[in-house]
């Protein structure tokens, strides 16, 4: 593979670093599956631990969440210290042996502690491979090569849905598998031992295909950052924002975690029916969001940062509106339509949260401000959304197996509070902004 030297620290980059953030992008791509690929098995889960919907919800949020951003921390510092090819490869030996074996769990509460260990797993890839893009390519390209990373995350994150209803649909048709030897398995378990493979294999391709690039020296004038030090007054306002920011995604998580059962339950959609058409519906209006949204923040106004914040709060308000329009809808198409226009601005609009550290923090600050971005979208968006829905539904209707008014609940609740947070942010960002100017 043909390599060329850059001025950048004698940075190699060329065929050989593009296959290597191919390769992890695929590793990314296999990891939101396999955290997808739960959400369309809430029904069968149901039937086989006889379990609610709140206890399921707290299963694919908060008990993955909390770990996820708890250890996502130190797993970053580990990023920075040890060689971060062997980290990868034994955070996804851990995540895949894990999604293995919650194949064959015999009760809830070992499914959960399986999905711990998913979450561990998982939390050590993209600090490490942001870290090993840093490594592999020079200043000018490391943007397009992280934005390939992230773009195939994406993929994997609204894919994951068609993904796991063709297999699902698949299954269905066959009854389950056989090993010979083993025994029969049940469709939800067939689902964890297939999504488990591609882990393991390209675990074993970055074993023999991929080498640890060096690392580039820290300039002696860069001194890092204290720790916590984003606590302090001065960034209160990137904080408040960050909370709105999570907020509104929390809208998202709570949607389209439960937006196959609902097609399932009130409109009799099968399985993998449900999931192929949240998966194409999310990936247009979501993806297509993610792209448009930060071009249009930037022609509504003369500068980034003074329309961002306003941007966020539109997109926070009018996803709600969206979401409630889609519990409101009578057909399943309509149900759909809505629903992808929620994606588009709730989806397009969560990305202007991170691209406020790059117009509001000053250098040194970037890393640890964007550690802390993810570690509330992950407690608040993903720990909480999910189990938001039924929570909301109990509220409402007495019964957590309603949906439609844990979407309502959702929406009324989390649009506005976001837009809040965010309109409290606003005065000090502009403060900060001229603070960063020549940054």
């Amino acid at each position: 593979m043909t390599e060329t030297n850059t001025a950048a620290g004698g940075v190699k980059a060329g065929k050989a670093a593009w296959y290597a953030v191919l390769l992890l992008g695929a590793l990314y791509i296999v990891a939101f599956v396999d955290r997808i690929a739960l959400n369309l098995l809430i029904e069968p889960l149901k039937v086989r631990f006889d379990v609610t919907d709140t206890q399921i919800s707290l299963l694919i949020g908060i008990n993955f969440a909390l770990f996820y951003a708890i250890v996502g921390l130190p797993m970053g510092r580990l990023a920075d210290r040890m060689n971060r090819k062997h980290l990868i490869l034994i955070s996804t030996a851990v995540w895949a042996l894990c999604t293995l074996a919650s194949g064959f769990a015999t009760a809830f509460w070992v499914l959960c502690v399986m999905r711990i260990g998913v979450a561990i797993g998982e939390a050590a890839l993209s600090p490490s491979a942001i870290s090993m893009i840093g490594d592999l390519f020079p200043r000018e390209k490391r943007a397009r090569a992280t934005a390939v990373y992230m773009a195939l995350g994406a993929l994997g994150a609204t894919g994951g849905y068609i993904a796991g209803g063709l297999l699902i649909g698949l299954i269905g048709k066959h009854g389950g598998f056989v090993i010979p030897g083993v025994g029969a398995f049940e469709g939800w378990q067939t689902v964890f031992l297939a999504v488990a493979c591609p882990a393991i294999f390209l675990g074993a391709l970055m074993w023999v295909s991929i080498k640890e690039p060096p690392r580039l020296p820290l300039p002696a004038s860069m001194a890092p950052s204290k720790v916590w030090s984003w606590a302090t007054r001065k960034w209160r306002p990137l904080l408040l924002l960050f909370i709105g920011g999570s907020v509104g995604q929390a809208m998202v998580h709570g949607i389209v975690t439960w937006s196959p059962s609902y097609l399932v339950r009130d409109f009799g959609w099968s399985i993998a029916q449900a999931g192929v058409a949240v998966g194409v519906t999310t990936m247009i209006g979501g993806v297509g969001g993610m792209v448009i949204w930060p071009i249009l923040t930037e022609r509504w106004g003369r500068r980034t940062d003074e329309a961002l914040p306003l941007t966020l709060m539109f997109g926070v308000l009018s996803g709600a509106v969206m979401v409630i329009a889609a519990a409101l809808s009578p057909t399943a198409p309509m149900f759909l339509l809505a629903f992808g226009l929620a994606m588009f601005a709730l989806m397009g609009t969560g990305v202007l949260a991170m691209i406020a550290i790059q117009h509001f923090a000053q250098p040194n600050m970037r890393g640890e401000l964007m550690a802390l971005l993810l570690l509330l979208t992950a407690l608040i968006a993903q720990g909480g959304g999910p189990s938001l829905v039924p929570l909301g539904s109990s509220l409402v209707s007495g019964t957590d197996a309603d949906l439609r008014f844990g979407f309502i609940a959702v929406a009324v609740l989390a649009g506005p509070l976001a837009a809040l947070f965010v309109h409290l942010a606003r005065s000090g960002l502009l403060r900060l902004r001229d603070e960063t100017a020549n940054l």
